[in-house]
């Protein structure tokens, strides 16, 4: 193995809006920031922290987490995600958080944003 997940450098910080079934989450990140793209993957990205979950499921604004165990979220809780596609997360968002472990180092705008002719 080349790396870990924790090694990946981009993540995405979701919050957990809905909890719909003892097996299911709602997020608040989708196919606009996690992209639809496989990849080879399963699901739609990669909870850090969790192996239990697959994003199965994608809308525009919402994924959804599923679990074969007790998903064990409440509304508010947040996740990590590390998404198949890099791309589509540097062209959706106007800055990005930059951290060192759990701790807030600044914020830093996407300079690229918006800059396609």
């Amino acid at each position: 193995m080349v790396c870990d997940w924790d090694d990946c450098a981009l993540t995405v910080l979701a919050t957990v809006v809905s909890v719909p079934s003892v097996h299911h989450a709602v997020i608040d990140a989708g196919s606009k920031v996690l992209t639809s793209d496989l990849l080879g993957l399963e699901g739609h990205g990669h909870v850090l922290g969790r192996a239990d979950l697959i994003i199965d499921q994608l809308s525009e604004e919402h994924g959804r987490l599923w679990s074969d165990g007790d998903i064990n979220f409440s509304v508010g809780d947040m996740v990590r995600i590390v998404p198949n596609h890099a791309c589509v997360v540097a062209n959706m968002l106007d800055h990005v958080e930059l951290v060192r472990g759990d701790n807030k180092v600044s914020s830093a705008p996407v300079v690229a944003r918006g800059q396609v002719w």
